[in-house]
């Protein structure tokens, strides 16, 4: 029996339709892959912010009159050591800086010897060992003393008549207590360690509080920065906030004309 024979025209027809017929699915719609749960969305950023910290590392105690933090003169200072007060388990770095004169008969301003300087000096030393504090550096001026202890074993050498001033930091092996990058931004004012850093939004928006860091020592240089959310922001501090997501763009004033760059570049 001989095979009848198919026009190849008619034998391509055929087959595009099968494939078509194959290939349909009435009524659903085209499936697309969908992102595995959880993950980023393409082409943009997870914003990662701090969930901020147990309110209790932000506690600070109350100046009563004669208490020692008296001599913590400066308004920043006075607020550390009453916080460092508060938390006596947290070590710090304390500056204790002696009188370098006393009063005559006279009236006069008669400055100490040598031999006295030294004396005072060792009298202070004594009395932070005796209550545990170990780590004590001197130089040769003689009339300060640093030591990182906590609060406790320091307030006693404060309360020494001939200390003047006590000015207190963060030390570097406390780490968690001054890392301020962990505070929500509405935790930074109460953490008297920590430094507010305050800019504008948008270049030209109101100064407005963007974060807080460590560092102590801003400078007046203006510098741009994008928070997390992508938004530039202008800073007259130097400094930038350590909570997560900031990315710095260095100065904002350009080099060639010496006018403001923000924003753009």
């Amino acid at each position: 029996m001989r095979r009848a024979l198919v026009r190849p025209e008619v034998r391509a027809a055929v087959g595009w339709m099968g494939l078509a017929l194959a290939c349909a699915r009435t009524g659903e719609p085209p499936r697309t892959e969908a992102p595995p749960t959880g993950a980023p969305s393409e082409g943009k950023t997870e914003i990662v912010e701090p969930v901020g910290v147990d309110p209790s590392l932000l506690v600070s105690a109350e100046l009563a009159p004669g208490d020692v933090e008296e001599k913590c003169h400066a308004p920043g200072y006075r607020a550390r050591c009453l916080q460092a007060r508060a938390h006596p388990q947290v070590r710090f770095d304390w500056s204790l800086v002696l009188d370098e004169y006393r009063t005559d008969e006279r009236g006069d301003q008669v400055e100490y010897t040598e031999a006295e300087k030294l004396a005072r000096r060792e009298r202070v030393m004594v009395r932070l060992r005796a209550h545990g504090a170990g780590e004590i550096y001197i130089d040769s001026s003689l009339w300060s003393v640093r030591v990182v202890a906590t609060h406790p074993q320091v307030r006693e050498a404060m309360a020494l008549p001939h200390v003047r001033m006590v000015s207190v930091s963060c030390a570097e092996d406390d780490r968690e207590f001054c890392d301020c990058g962990r505070l929500r931004v509405d935790q930074c004012p109460a953490h008297a360690f920590c430094s507010d850093v305050i800019g504008r939004p948008n270049c030209h928006g109101p100064l407005t509080l963007a974060g807080c860091t460590r560092f102590e020592t801003c400078t007046d240089s203006m510098g741009r920065a994008r928070d997390p959310r992508g938004v530039l922001w202008q800073f007259h501090s130097g400094c930038y906030p350590d909570q997560p997501g900031w990315k710095p763009y260095g100065s904002a004033i350009d080099m060639t004309t010496g006018e403001p760059r923000c924003p753009g570049g």
